[in-house]
Order: structure tokens, then sequence, then C-alpha cells
């Protein structure tokens, strides 16, 4: 897996609902001749960014959904009519469409959190009320170690 997204960084909307992306974000999305652009949909309150081989992926697992269940199948009906194809504009900004904003709860105030293969966007305070628990017997029950 590439890392391409690392940082965590707060970042304020201008009155447009335009980002400006960190030159970290932009480079990782021109990484491997990438064109920048990149897909963003909204989950569970936040906006998650994703670069267009992802997408694919993410795309290739919502067509799996059973159409007979009604939840999963309004899952999918929101994820996929939410997402959006962006590119930043010469000065690195994307502007983020109403719809997701509304959906994400986006104020002035965001946090970009670096997902190694994607970044998400959190309204800054809703970033800021998310507790840090203690998820130390799942990792381990996962078989993962990561020594904190």
């Amino acid at each position: 897996m590439k890392k391409l997204f690392t940082k965590s960084l707060s970042r304020s909307l201008d009155p447009k609902g335009r980002l400006m992306l960190p030159p970290e974000y932009r480079d990782g999305l021109t990484a491997d001749g990438g064109s920048g652009m990149f897909w963003l949909t909204a989950f569970y309150g936040r906006l998650v960014a994703y670069m267009p081989a992802d997408w694919d992926l993410v795309t290739e697992q919502l067509s799996k959904i059973p159409m007979p269940s009604p939840r999963l199948s309004h899952f999918k009906t929101k994820v996929m009519g939410l997402a959006q194809e962006l590119e930043p504009d010469a000065q690195g900004r994307v502007r983020i469409p109403q719809v997701l904003m509304r959906e994400a709860g986006l104020h002035k105030d965001v946090m970009l959190v670096g997902m190694l293969n994607k970044f998400e966007i959190w309204d800054q305070d809703s970033f800021n009320a998310l507790p840090l628990e203690d998820v130390s017997e799942e990792l381990t029950a996962l078989g993962i170690n990561l020594s904190l």
C-alpha cells in the first residue's frame, strides 16, 4: 500500500466552500502520473477522498450489495449518489459541493486526516470530539500489534 497521505492538518473553507489542499496532498494526488483528480463521498459523518483506482475497488465492493436488503441498498444509493469527481484548481483548491458539506456537517474549520492511500475531511469540532478508546483487545484479535 502506498503511503500518499500521512499528515493531518487543520484547514478553513473559504466562503465559496473551497478547501486549499496542502502541497503534500497535491503531490499524493499526482504521484505515479496521477492527474490530481480524486473521488469524494460521505461515510458516517465525514468525507472520504479516494484515488481513482481505489474508488474503482470501492464501487466494485458496493456492486456486491444485494438489492433485496433495504438498509444496504439505501447505504449503497447514498454513498454512490453523493460521490463527486473533483480536481484541484491551479491554486490547489477544491470546491466541496454543498450536498457533501451538509452530509458531513462541515462548517468553516475542517480537519484533513491522512489515511495512507486516502484522506478524510472532518468538521473540526466533530474530529475533536472523537474519543481515543482502548482498542488493544480488538487489535490483538486481528493480529495487529502497534506497540502502543
